[in-house]
């Protein structure tokens, strides 16, 4: 787990590290510097340098990478399915 304090309300939490680390794959910029922590008690937004997280970010990358390719893989069978609705739709009413 990745131990944090909020620079508002100094109130300390932990990020899980895959999901960090799915969440920064996601991300269009290929090497973020920061991630934008949301603090659960204030809501106020904490940006946590991806230097100092790398550590704990690269002891579950095989588990990352497991997250990302299912992501992807159900992302790609929900267009699928949304073609194949919109192909049925468009042949029931032509």
């Amino acid at each position: 787990m990745i131990h944090h304090a909020c620079f508002k309300c100094k109130r300390r939490f932990e990020l899980d590290p895959v999901y960090v680390g799915f969440e920064l794959s996601k991300l269009k910029k290929k090497n973020p510097t920061h991630y934008q922590a949301v603090c659960p008690s204030c809501r106020a937004v904490n940006k946590v340098s991806v230097p100092q997280m790398q550590e704990e970010l690269d002891a579950v990358s095989d588990e990352i990478e497991q997250m990302v390719a299912d992501y992807q893989q159900s992302k790609a069978e929900a267009k699928a399915a949304k073609q194949t609705k919109a192909r049925k739709k468009k042949a029931s009413s032509g």
